[in-house]
């Protein structure tokens, strides 16, 4: 059920309003609402937040001021149901799938977003910066919960003294996009960090492996290759394995 959710979600305009004369007050109105590991599970807690409310109210009038208090886009969240109704009476139609009524972990929701978006992983490179399919360098969008805020703090470098290495980043190794757009450049929108063990157990047939370097390992007593699995560029996994 949350997957449907999050996927009507997708489809429709982002409906958190931010009024330029208000942007603290729609900042924080959003922040309740925010999951500091993805942006699909924020999506996820406006829709629960919302309709817990909903259902307590009688009149369109409280549901519309309701929305108006949480910078909310009153039509919005109701084309967002209306989607969700369409996809579940089509799943309903089909007869063939069951919906899963009790709340998923969030394993298993990434793990089905990540399905069908495998084409939109993106590895770490330095601070709100990701190299995603075909090495294209992109950004983390500043409105995702996973958006890097604020300098970090440098020590300044003295005469003879060694660069200080690069600060150390909170942000997730891997992140899946829900959608990947060019601006002013390339930017991840809609984020969540996975693990990207994910990638081969869901789409082998979208990764390459390869195999170098074999060598005879004295500890293993065995002949050993360096196991090599990479997705449009990107390395997902390096292992060693038996040769054989």
């Amino acid at each position: 059920r949350e997957l449907l959710i999050i996927a009507a979600g997708l489809s429709i305009q982002d409906p958190r309003e931010r009024p330029l004369d208000q942007k603290d007050a729609a900042t924080a109105a959003h922040r309740k609402f925010t999951d500091p590991q993805s942006d699909f599970l924020s999506l996820l807690n406006i829709w629960n937040a919302v309709h817990d409310e909903w259902d307590r109210m009688r009149t369109q009038g409280q549901r519309r001021k309701f929305c108006r208090q949480h910078f909310l886009s009153y039509l919005r969240m109701r084309e967002w149901q209306d989607v969700y109704s369409q996809l579940h009476d089509a799943l309903d139609d089909m007869g063939t799938l069951k919906l899963n009524e009790s709340n998923a972990a969030y394993d298993a929701i990434h793990r089905s977003i990540l399905a069908g978006l495998i084409g939109h992983v993106a590895l770490f490179e330095e601070r709100n910066s990701y190299k995603s399919a075909g090495n294209r360098m992109g950004s983390v969008f500043p409105g995702s919960a996973l958006y890097a805020r604020g300098e970090p703090a440098r020590k300044p470098v003295r005469k003879g003294n060694k660069p200080p290495p690069k600060p150390k980043s909170n942000q997730p190794p891997w992140i899946v996009a829900g959608e990947i757009v060019e601006t002013s450049q390339l930017f991840a929108r809609t984020v969540a960090g996975i693990d990207p063990q994910w990638i081969f157990q869901l789409a082998p047939h979208c990764c390459k492996v390869t195999h170098q370097n074999p060598h005879w390992s004295a500890s293993a007593g065995n002949v050993l290759v360096e196991e090599i699995v990479t997705l449009q560029g990107l390395e997902v996994q390096r292992r060693k394995v038996a040769y054989g």
